[in-house]
């Protein structure tokens, strides 16, 4: 069994309205970006986070994801600190950093994904988070219940 989760970019009550969706085992409304992240969970999202910080040189913030609201306990918002790392590596001047970014990721024992599988998702990342700084909205986490 495996976590199934999301990354996307919202306002706020646009997050709720996803969760809600989500929760309820609905379609979520099209139109807000997104990236299935089958078998990564806001552990997994915050490891990301320390090993592309670390790697961009970005200094140290804030990587743990936040609660949103007492009544979506599904829902997490990334924050902006790690928005920011993760935006900076999209930038980096070393093509290669984001492969070795996720090669290292996926190297984690509690990480599921192999190094092959981790780039495309860490590109997929690094895509939502400048499309949602360029549109000046937040980056949250949608963890579902575990799918066979």
């Amino acid at each position: 069994m495996t976590v199934r989760s999301e990354l996307f970019a919202a306002d706020h009550p646009g997050a709720l309205a996803r969760a809600d969706a989500r929760d309820a085992g609905r379609a979520p409304d099209a139109g807000q970006p997104a990236v299935d992240l089958l078998g990564v969970d806001a552990l997994d999202v915050e490891q990301l986070g320390t090993v592309a910080a670390r790697a961009v040189q970005f200094g140290t913030g804030e990587l743990e994801l936040q609660e949103v609201d007492l009544d979506h306990e599904s829902l997490v918002e990334l924050p902006a600190f790690l928005c920011e790392v993760l935006v900076e590596l999209g930038r980096a001047e070393d093509l290669a950093l984001p492969g070795e970014v996720a090669a290292e990721w996926a190297a984690d024992d509690d990480i599921t994904l192999t190094a092959a599988a981790a780039l495309p998702l860490v590109s997929s990342i690094i895509a939502l988070a400048t499309a949602a700084a360029a549109a000046g909205t937040a980056v949250y986490l949608w963890a579902g219940s575990e799918q066979a």
